[in-house]
């Protein structure tokens, strides 16, 4: 995040604690009048109820705009008035007009407003410090991999090879227990690789050099001779993240390199939809997600909700229990109904603290309590955590068990979507379909496990190259289709030549033997087309095209084809 985008989000947020304050001064003089009707008598049960909610509201918001103290007594008075309530419904089978509500709940409001300082309100602001996710991650603008060598030679040669599955590499050395490193910056870097030998001065030039804030530590990817325990432990101690054997079985570790990568960019990044009736506080939470590089969205209107979650598509929901006319839990509730939020993690995000009435409330179908008011940055690492998990257990289901790419049924749904979204926004995008020619020759010839190599090489290699707003699938057994928003055809066409080149180049090795694999591939401009399954025909002709003309290249469809 850019320096101009930091100020504006510190902007917002001095300028949310100033409407707060505005806010508490107009609640202060409510529980203030409340407090006078205590004592003179005239509170009914719908007023008793108002300012119990009011109270709900500031024992949740107050502590994150720096009242702590106000927000921690308005959760205790919020109890104190429960109990009245109760009481108050037992107590008596009669009607009251107004209720005998303890003239001490006066005393405790005027206590609580006495708390509030709002000329010297304590400061919730704090320095961050924030780098862009999008080097760490971006895909299409190549992954950057730094790799230590050192005098056992064992990682000679990885540069180069790295280099053809389209990783940008950065080789270092480190000699006699230190990394001669001077001037390079591991932040950015989705993984470094070093010998098993070089471990220990890998971890410690790690230490010197920590990421910014909220972000994972930079993986390491340790290769070595020894396989025995000992060794192994020895190189987990000090912080890797796999071990490999030398001499290195290059695609396997190509597509461990992709699982760092992915699962880097899953713990970073996330999109969360918030619920809560207080708005300040509801932009508050999303302006400090923003900060972390998690794109949040603020729902304040319960009615508008299932509209939002379609529209917004969130990986986390957090809600509030109590939204002015409405209940979190009955909504939690609502949003099971729809089977495409079954699996959606809902956590409640409210300030109260009672574990009993948690687990009930748990029990609307919800799966976490967060209890407010939460720091800042908590929340940021709650939330972090729990979109990694989420999309976990979304690849578990969406995903290619060999290829960890889109499965058959999800990538079609994906060309369809990316046909609606062109069509309103008024841009161009394209779908190739790619096969690997002679599959069946490179089963038959080399077998079935080296055929699996193949076909997950070139999607660690699709991975690499393309954007993470490309979506990847697996269409079939060799076949894979792959969407392209803002993409011209011509554009396309350069970059699936480019991928074919690289792919072309790379060896595949069986005992003593070594070999090179092509693919043939079809685009179609999705702007074309009026429906989903008329786009993927069209690629799969240009396809069938390019086959009849040699394979072993790309070709783009034309209606005279």
């Amino acid at each position: 995040m850019d320096n101009q985008q930091q100020d504006y989000i510190s902007d917002r947020l001095n300028v949310l604690k100033l409407r707060f304050i505005e806010r508490l001064r107009g609640e202060l003089a409510y529980l203030s009048g409340f407090a006078d009707q205590v004592r003179k008598g005239h509170v009914d049960e719908l007023a008793l109820n108002d300012c119990r909610q009011r109270l709900h509201k500031l024992a949740g918001s107050a502590g994150t705009f720096g009242f702590p103290s106000l927000g921690e007594f308005a959760r205790d008075l919020e109890k104190r008035l429960k109990r009245e309530q109760k009481a108050l419904a037992k107590g008596s089978d009669a009607q009251f007009d107004f209720l005998p509500v303890d003239e001490n709940v006066a005393d405790q409001l005027e206590l609580l407003i006495g708390i509030a300082d709002l000329d010297n309100p304590l400061s919730t602001e704090r320095e961050r410090s924030a780098q862009a996710d999008e080097e760490l991650v971006s895909h299409g603008m190549q992954v950057r991999l730094i790799v230590v060598l050192d005098a056992t030679d064992q990682l000679e040669s990885l540069p180069d090879e790295l280099q053809k599955y389209g990783f940008s590499v950065e080789t270092i050395e480190s000699r006699e227990g230190v990394v001669k490193a001077s001037g390079t910056d591991p932040g950015n870097a989705a993984a470094v690789l070093c010998s098993d030998a070089s471990i220990e001065s890998v971890a410690r030039w790690l230490e010197a050099h920590p990421r910014g804030a909220y972000q994972p530590p930079v993986p390491v990817v340790c290769i070595g001779q020894a396989e025995n325990f000992d060794r192994r432990y020895h190189v987990a101690q000090h912080g890797a993240r796999a071990f490999m054997s030398a001499p290195v079985d290059l695609p396997e570790l190509v597509e461990r390199l992709e699982t760092l990568v992915q699962e880097l960019a899953a713990g970073t990044k996330g999109r969360v939809m918030i619920v809560d009736d207080d708005r300040e506080l509801a932009e508050h939470y999303c302006l400090v997600l923003n900060s972390a590089g998690i794109e949040a969205h603020a729902v304040s209107d319960p009615l508008t909700l299932l509209s939002e979650l379609y529209a917004f598509e969130p990986e986390l929901l957090l809600m509030d229990i109590e939204l002015g006319a409405h209940s979190g839990v009955v909504l939690a509730r609502m949003i099971r109904f729809h089977a495409r939020w079954l699996s959606l993690p809902i956590v409640y995000l409210s300030s109260e603290d009672d574990p009993e009435r948690q687990l009930r409330a748990l029990s609307g179908g919800a799966d976490e309590f967060l209890v407010k008011p939460i720091s800042d940055d908590y929340l940021i690492r709650a939330v972090q955590m729990r979109c990694h998990r989420a999309r976990q257990l979304s690849e578990l289901m969406n995903r290619d068990s060999l290829t960890r790419l889109l499965k058959h049924s999800v990538i079609k749904q994906e060309v369809e979507r990316e046909r609606q979204r062109c069509t309103r926004g008024d841009y161009s995008s394209v779908v190739v379909l790619l096969d690997i020619d002679h599959f069946k020759q490179v089963n038959d010839t080399w077998g079935h496990a080296q055929g699996d190599v193949v076909i997950r090489t070139l999607a660690n290699l699709l991975r690499n190259r393309l954007r993470e707003s490309d979506a990847i699938g697996r269409y079939g057994g060799e076949e894979f289709l792959v969407v392209l928003p803002h993409c011209e055809p011509s554009a396309a066409l350069r970059l699936m030549s480019g991928i074919l080149e690289s792919f072309s180049e790379l060896e595949f090795s069986s005992e003593d033997d070594v070999f090179h694999v092509t693919f043939s591939a079809g685009v179609a401009k999705i702007n074309d087309f009026s429906a989903g399954d008329q786009i993927i025909e069209a690629a799969d002709k240009a396809l069938y095209e390019r086959k009849r003309n040699g394979r072993n290249g790309v070709t783009l469809y034309t209606a005279n084809a």
